[in-house]
């Protein structure tokens, strides 16, 4: 069965999960042990930190011919040049609007045809994916795979590729829903310990979406909007 991905346009935006999708999460860099600019001021100090899965970086293939239609060809015809440079070269592709899936030959035909900065420019944007881990541990190592990639794939007419940043992606990230709860009841407990046996605490929101945002070069927290009171027994 195909995995998802859950494409996001804004920097530093925390989405809600959905179950069995990969996502793709991204942000600015900045580590979160100092002030982060990854997460927000709404972002619950109280989650799960995990590695993402994958590095993923957005290709732009576009052809600025004067002709519509030979723009188009121009650009399927780098894209399925851009496929087989991935399958020669172990760079997976993945492809879509708001959710994404692999992009084989047999996809290509469902890929939607923009338009570029221009008015008479075609664009299909895609994704070129790495696994977060051993010798692909930071994006510049990433990079060092994805851009020599990219500029071996032969250019068709007047098409072209241009690249995007580097960001994470994190597969079915509700999974971790009960990790994010059991995080929560931990700290919540930690607190209510210090104020001694006659005190408890009461918790509300758990119930909520899950949400995610990038909190390093590598990194994804996982939280859910919440808050917990600290009272009598």
């Amino acid at each position: 069965m195909n995995k998802h991905i859950l494409a996001l346009a804004a920097v530093g935006l925390a989405v809600p999960a959905v179950a069995n999708a990969q996502v793709v999460v991204t942000g600015s860099r900045q580590d979160r042990s100092t002030t982060n600019q990854y997460l927000g001021n709404d972002v619950s100090a109280i989650g799960l930190t995990r590695q993402a899965d994958f590095f993923v970086k957005p290709l732009y293939v576009s052809s600025d011919s004067r002709d519509s239609n030979i723009r188009r060809q121009e650009v399927t015809t780098m894209l399925r040049a851009t496929i087989a440079a991935a399958q020669e070269q172990g760079i997976a592709l993945v492809a879509g609007d708001y959710t994404l899936s692999p992009l084989t030959l047999e996809t290509l035909e469902d890929l939607t045809y923009g338009r570029g900065s221009r008015p008479d420019t075609t664009r299909v944007t895609i994704y070129a994916r790495l696994p977060v881990g051993g010798q692909i541990d930071s994006v510049e190592e990433a990079d060092k795979r994805i851009v020599p990639f990219v500029k071996s794939i032969p250019a068709n007419g007047r098409s072209y590729v241009d690249t995007g940043k580097t960001s994470l992606a994190i597969t079915d990230p509700d999974q971790y829903r009960i990790d994010v709860v059991q995080t929560v009841a931990q700290e919540a407990r930690s607190y209510a310990a210090k104020f001694g046996s006659d005190y408890g605490i009461e918790i509300s929101g758990l119930d909520s979406d899950l949400y995610w945002q990038q909190s390093s070069e590598t990194e994804v927290f996982l939280y859910i909007q919440h808050r917990f009171v600290i009272k009598p027994k």
